[in-house]
């Protein structure tokens, strides 16, 4: 049976006399930061250099300690990896792996690199996950009003013998056990979380597309195309996370939008598709094919957005938002 941690599972006086490093001031980097130091947590950060980075000095404003990553790594005793996937391999191997030294703890926040090979830890360093399940401004904005954000702890490597308490302090510190912690596995962690964005978040916003396009090849105003196309999905997702699916259903929506859904959502979803993504995500395509395009210098990417930003749908959407609000 799963596991909830919360607040009164874990002690935090773990890391009392400990260094905890925050490598990479991003999204996820600046959000975890200043969590931790407001916990009472140790807390310095390692940028990249500020020849090819602004990092360093947004974290110095911030108040915070910030230096080299190799400077990080040796001072401290859990290094929080928020770095990008792709760029973590290199950074890593050039400026963490030299400076790591046994009874050390690498907290990654995706199993990605761990899971594919690309990172490969010595035996006698700690090797652990804590993902907050949020973009990183709504980890800082949940922690501010006394909430927090559900999360994943995982543990992969355990050479001091407490790699499960040391994570478990640090999803703590986040402010995630406020809502509940969950342990599992850095694959179903990893591939867990790039079958959702393949599937929930490239779906819906396949749908949205094709939803507008649909009505504007068929007559309609474009603005209102676009209002059904996103505006109506945002006004329901909330309520729908709220009550639960089919409370929304049957209760909080009209009977014709409940006919619709029961009778018409299904024919819209290709389940043949979803399985074989599944299916090529957990044989590594997915990956394979990202770190590729990464490689490449994502040029089937920077392709994709320039077509995406010249849309009929990406016009509309600036004129709707500059009429009609945010």
């Amino acid at each position: 049976m799963e596991r909830i941690y919360r607040d009164a599972d874990v002690d935090m006086s773990i890391l009392d006399a400990l260094t905890v490093a925050v490598i990479g001031y991003g999204i996820q980097g600046k959000a975890q930061a200043a969590n931790a130091r407001d916990s009472g947590v140790r807390l310095i950060v390692g940028t990249r250099s500020p020849d090819v980075s602004l990092s360093r000095s947004q974290a110095q404003a911030d108040g915070f300690e910030a230096m080299s990553i190799p400077e990080a790594t040796r001072r401290a005793d859990i290094l929080l990896i928020e770095l990008a996937d792709p760029a973590q391999p290199v950074i890593y191997r050039n400026e963490i792996a030299p400076a790591l030294s046994a009874g050390k703890t690498l907290c990654f926040c995706h199993g990605f690199n761990v899971l594919y090979g690309a990172i490969q830890a010595p035996k006698d360093v700690n090797v652990v996950l804590f993902v907050p399940n949020a973009p990183g401004h709504l980890v800082r904005q949940k922690y501010q009003v006394g909430e927090g954000i559900y999360g994943c702890v995982s543990v992969d490597q355990d050479a001091t013998g407490n790699a499960r308490e040391l994570v478990l302090a640090i999803a703590k510190a986040v402010g995630s056990t406020r809502a509940g912690v969950v342990e599992m596995s850095f694959q179903h962690e990893c591939e867990g979380d790039n079958f959702e964005e393949q599937i929930l978040y490239g779906g819906a916003i396949e749908l949205m597309k094709t939803c507008f396009q649909v009505m504007v090849d068929n007559g309609y105003p474009p603005s209102f195309a676009y209002a059904k196309a996103i505006r109506s999905l945002r006004c329901v997702i909330d309520v729908m996370d709220e009550v639960g699916i089919e409370e929304y259903v049957s209760h909080r929506c009209s009977r014709t939008a409940e006919f619709a859904i029961r009778t018409r959502g299904p024919r819209v979803v290709n389940h043949e598709a979803i399985r074989e993504i599944f299916r090529e995500t957990e044989r590594g395509e997915f990956a394979r094919d990202w770190m590729q395009e990464w490689a490449l210098g994502m040029p089937t990417l920077h392709r994709l957005r320039r077509t995406a930003a010249a849309s009929a749908m990406e016009q509309t959407g600036e004129t709707w938002r500059r009429e009609f609000g945010k």
